[in-house]
């Protein structure tokens, strides 16, 4: 046994190898072992320094992996199990326990998070050098019962099914004990590079190899003051120490220092740093010149702080640097994954991020989720849409499925008798319900047929599951997509198809001969795959190394930014998520063997991330930069303590705050410049540019737009003014030719007044929203009209109750409801709630003598009757339905009524701002009636809310008041006749400032005229403009702006541009007028501007 030991500055692989090749000399044949987070690395570093950079007597590998080179030639009768395997065997262990057995964890038997504990606790079990039996030393007795149950039931299966029950390392111990493999250690020797703790298991096997009389060469990393120090809690080399000083008293050897690195600024730093942890004296200072070596930014966020470095790294190639020259280290992998990738992308940095690839968000994950959805929520219609998505699923379009995803939609299919019947819902014949039926076809056979599987056997299931794939078509599928993405995505498909076999052909050993259920096999297949990750490989070696900070080791490249470095990730705190907690571990550790030991991560986390950040600070040759933002996922952080370590004096570095600046650094690549361009002329840049600045930046414009110009692009610019363009003579003649009417209606006229753009995607473009077949509040209107109209027209002399719900089931039987409110539960209860708002809106039905309904859902805006006629000559016409239309019993004039779900008022304001001209328009159309005679005149025009009042019987007094609060909520309520209101009863709300006299109905009815005609001339104009309206001047009503994502309308921004309502004038009036003066003011303010 040897050890060496060097400063952090010396590059320990360099003297390893030397000793590596020592020993090769020598005629042995030398493993050269490194951790399973560094082997990658490790192998490349070693391969590069040996001197014919290749060696047939060195093997680079890990413990576990020199271990398969002494058994590979075994005669293995056992078959191996990964950790995907060993799930499905737990998974099956647990479903064959009855709840009984089990004190604590009955419930969990089938959880996915508790079986893949199960799997941790195994493997750490293994690790410890300490078996099921060991757990008697749990003081909780029903958990201690339950665990080693367990896995003394998964440790028999394991026997019993031929796996391989103990780990590689086990089996190399148990063959080292029993001497088979003594030949062949003769001529052996290990190097050990980059540990700093071994678990039992690995120390273990190194004692027995040590006996065995193996030569065996550890190297650590130690300053020879660290060393020789008697007190070495809180020093940053305190965990190599520690290792060292360990097997130095197991082996009785001494370790000897080697070295050798050249003084530098990062060496200088150190020294200061150690001497502040260990407590002593510091020794010697920076230079500003050393002080440049090291650099600490602080950024915004974390977008920002990723195009800081991408543009350093552009400026480090510029000045002739290559791109492996560079290492990104990461504080939160997962946080910066997707954005390094965007933006690397966009500078143009070709990268490889060492880690390991989740499935979890693969369209292969998706299609399996979604079977096992399917089975176990019976075809929700959510699930058949994202199985179809996956483009993995039959030979189907995504015309097909968008046709398709559309009607079910719009139908609510669910469940699979829904999905097994033909389609025969429509909506005025928009969809074609042949072709939707020979889709449906595709899609539920090879369905049915799979589901229609019963228990069986693993082979039995997996040939039905081999045949639905067929079915499917999911392989042509998958290469089909593959094919469409680059190298690399192939390849990242092809690893994923072998995750996928792999998962089944662990299926097929776990369950061999076993039955099991169908939505056991889709819940084992999709959780296997959740698990199953695959890695690639970078297509080149000229790339940025990008890799998490904890997985860095010194001198790893001249060149490292250290990014995402906050308090909350660096240092990062180890949790114990496992089954056994710290205490647990304790007690099991003084109970067991000397050479069993489970980790315990709170003991090692203090030590651990010091030496963690000891090896980042010293991970560049040249330059390193390390980086804190103030938010990460959009949560404030702080930064590192370790960073702040750096800002104090001795070292005193400055913090340097990265913004968007303008200087030649963003030179990158056309895409970036593009990006930094677009970015700054966004927001203020915080200083003038100098004149050199400005110079380049002017020729920068130019040469990018001469480049954008040639590729048919433009720079899009966020405008404070949206502007629309005006439709072409050639367009504005298809849509309305000359001579021609033009037609409108009071909702298309209240559209364009709300906004001009919306008139232009509603009447212009044709836009629809989604079609549904569930009752909504159109259906629910129409519904209520059908029963009233059926009640007035009803000639018989019966009880107006017996009417109604005459009317009611004759409604309810009618093909269109029956199919609507009978579909489910809650389309049921609509309908209970839409009759009693029948029966509630009837009582102001039954109680109105005054007046006769001579007419339901009366049409006007004929052609022959224009509305008004323009300048141009063109008709304007009109068009609408009344929904009833009244007489007075005693003078003979007409009224109209429209029926409203909500309480709905006549606003003399809104009306003159174009956004309430229904009830005049109804009054205009009433002259175009054949029942109307001039002589006898107009009544008024009103709504009719059908609602089942409530009243709170906290606000009355006694229940006279809440008959009248009632009554008061069912009133007609609108615009009236001054003179003919006295002919009208109680059911009528005659509010002063509603009374109108003839001449100021002549006048309402002109300037509706007035608005119409403003609203055509716009129209045929084709100028839309992006205007919608604003009550208080401060916001805009959603409902009044809903197309944000088409016209990119900012309220914020873009105010100015809203259309601010005309109010009265309140320096006119003495005090605000209300009632009778309300309705005189408005009247005064139409006459001024008809005047105009």
């Amino acid at each position: 046994m040897k050890l060496v030991y060097t400063d952090i500055r010396t590059p320990l692989t360099q003297v390893l190898v030397d000793e590596a090749n020592r020993l090769v000399e020598e005629g042995k044949r030398v493993f050269y072992i490194a951790p399973n987070s560094l082997s990658f690395e490790k192998e490349r570093k070693v391969l590069q320094l040996i001197d014919e950079e290749a060696s047939f007597a060195i093997t680079i590998t890990r413990f576990a992996q020199m271990a398969r080179y002494f058994t590979l030639n075994e005669n293995h009768q056992q078959q191996a199990l990964d950790d995907i395997g060993l799930g499905m065997l737990f998974f099956k262990v647990l479903s064959q326990m009855p709840d009984e057995e089990l004190k604590v964890y009955a419930r969990l038997k089938k959880d996915p998070q508790f079986i893949q504990q199960l799997i941790q606790l195994f493997h750490e079990l293994q690790t410890a050098q300490m078996t099921a039996s060991d757990l008697d030393a749990l003081p909780d007795q029903e958990k201690r019962e339950d665990l080693i149950h367990i896995l003394k039931a998964v440790q028999d299966q394991l026997v019993a099914g031929s796996f391989e029950s103990e780990s590689k390392l086990a089996s190399f111990a148990s063959h080292l004990i029993k001497g088979d493999l003594d030949e062949e250690l003769k001529d052996l020797a290990l190097v050990i590079d980059g540990f700093t703790r071994f678990s039992a298991e690995e120390d273990y096997l190194v004692h027995l190899l040590h006996d065995k009389g193996v030569e065996i060469i550890i190297g650590a990393y130690a300053s020879e003051k660290a060393y020789r120090s008697t007190f070495r809690e809180g020093n940053l080399y305190q965990a190599s120490v520690d290792f060292l000083l360990d097997l130095a008293r197991t082996y009785q050897v001494t370790p000897s220092y080697v070295g050798q690195g050249k003084e530098d600024a990062f060496s200088r730093m150190t020294r200061i740093l150690e001497a502040r942890y260990d407590f002593t004296e510091v020794e010697g200072e920076l230079s500003d010149q050393d002080r440049e070596a090291v650099e600490i930014w602080t950024c915004n966020h974390q977008k920002e702080e990723l195009e800081a470095v991408a543009r350093s790294i552009r400026q480090r190639l510029y000045e002739g640097a290559r791109y492996k020259d560079i290492r990104v280290l990461l504080g939160d992998v997962d946080a910066y994954q997707l954005q390094l990738k965007t933006i690397f992308d966009q500078y143009q940095i070709p990268f490889y991020l060492g880690k390991s690839e989740s499935m979890s968000q693969h369209p292969l994950v998706q299609w399996v989720e979604s079977l096992d959805r399917l089975r176990r929520y019976r075809f929700l219609t959510e699930d058949m849409v994202n199985l179809l998505k996956t483009g993995l699923y039959g030979a189907l379009t995504r015309e097909d499925i968008d046709h398709f995803e559309q009607y079910v939609r719009f139908a609510e299919i669910k469940g699979l008798a829904a999905f097994s019947r033909d389609f025969t819902a429509n909506h005025q014949d928009k969809f074609d319900l042949e072709r939707l039926n020979q889709i449906r076809q595709q899609v539920i056979g090879p369905l049915q047929d799979f589901y229609k599987t019963k228990s069986q056997t693993s082979q039995g299931l997996l040939k039905k599951f081999t045949q639905f794939c067929q079915d499917a078509q999911l392989a042509q599928n998958m290469q089909q997509l593959a094919s469409r993405g680059s190298e690399q995505e192939m390849e990242r498909y092809d690893q994923v198809w072998k995750s996928f076999s792999h998962v089944l052909e662990q299926f097929a050993q776990v369950f061999d001969q076993i039955k099991v259920t169908l939505d056991d096999f889709l819940s084992l297949l999709l959780s296997g795959i959740l698990l199953a990750s695959y890695r690639t490989v970078p297509a080149t070696v000229d790339v940025v190394t990008v890799q998490s900070y904890d997985l860095i080791e010194p001198l790893s490249a001249p060149y490292v930014y250290a990014i995402g470095l906050t308090q909350e990730r660096f240092p990062k705190i180890a949790k114990d998520q496992s089954l056994l907690t710290d205490e647990e571990r304790q007690v099991l550790n003084q109970a067991s063997e000397e050479q069993a030991n489970l980790q315990i991560a709170s003991q090692d986390n203090l030590r651990k991330n010091r030496f963690v950040a000891l090896s980042l600070f010293n991970a560049a040759t040249k330059q390193l930069v390390l980086s804190s933002p103030i938010l990460v996922n959009e949560v404030d952080d702080k930064m590192s303590p370790y960073l702040l370590e750096l800002t104090k004096a001795p070292l005193n570095l400055s913090v340097i705050p990265k913004k968007a600046t303008a200087s030649s650094e963003d030179m990158g690549s056309y895409q970036a410049l593009l990006a930094r361009l677009i970015e700054l002329h966004q927001g203020e840049i915080d200083q003038e540019l100098s004149k050199e600045e400005a110079t380049f930046w002017a020729v920068a414009i130019r040469v990018l737009r001469k480049k954008l110009a040639s590729e048919g692009l433009h720079i899009p610019q966020i405008s404070q003014s949206l502007t629309t363009k005006v439709l072409e003579d050639e367009t504005l003649e298809a849509l309305y030719p000359k001579g021609q009417a033009l037609s409108l209606s009071a909702s298309a006229l209240n559209t364009y007044y709300q906004n001009q753009y919306s008139y232009y995607l509603h009447y212009v473009l044709g836009l629809q929203e989604e079609w549904h077949l569930r009752p909504d509040a159109r259906s629910h209107g129409n519904f209520l009209h059908r029963i009233f109209e059926r009640v007035l027209k009803d000639p018989s002399e019966e009880d107006f109750d017996e009417r109604l719900n005459k009317a009611i089931r004759e409604t309810s039987q009618e093909t269109e409801f029956a199919l609507l409110y009978q579909e489910n539960a809650m389309a049921a209860f609509s309908k209970e709630l839409l009759l009693d708002t029948a029966r509630a809106t009837g009582r102001v039905l039954a109680h109105n003598d005054c007046i006769e309904t001579i007419g339901e859902e009366a049409l006007f805006g004929q052609a022959d009757r224009p509305f008004l006629t323009l300048e141009d000559g063109r008709p304007l016409l009109v068009k609408g339905k009344v929904d009833r239309i009244d007489r007075l019993s005693d003078t003979g004039a007409l009224g109209v009524v429209d029926y409203k779900s909500s309480e709905t008022k006549f606003n003399f304001e809104k009306f003159y701002n174009g956004l309430n001209s229904q009830l005049p328009t109804y009054l205009s159309a009433i002259k175009d009636f054949q029942a109307f005679d001039p002589d006898k005149g107009i009544f008024g025009a009103m709504y009719l809310q059908m609602t089942d009042p409530l009243v709170a019987l906290k606000d009355t007094k006694a229940v006279d008041d809440a008959v009248q609060a009632v009554l008061k909520t069912q009133q007609y309520k609108g615009l009236f006749l001054a003179d003919q209101a006295s002919q009208l009863g109680e059911n009528y709300e005659k509010n002063k400032s509603m009374l109108l006299s003839q001449e100021e109905l002549d006048l309402l009815l002109l300037y509706n005229a007035h608005l119409y005609q403003e609203a055509a001339e716009g129209i045929l104009s084709g100028n839309f403009a992006i205007n919608p309206y604003t009550e208080n001047g401060r916001s805009i009503a959603p409902y009044v702006e809903q197309y944000k994502s088409i016209t990119g309308f900012e309220a914020n921004r873009h105010l100015g541009q809203a259309r601010f309502l005309e109010k009265l004038d309140p320096s006119q009036y003495e005090k605000r007028p209300v009632g009778d003066k309300l309705r005189q003011a408005w009247i005064e303010k139409m006459k001024e501007e008809l005047n105009q």
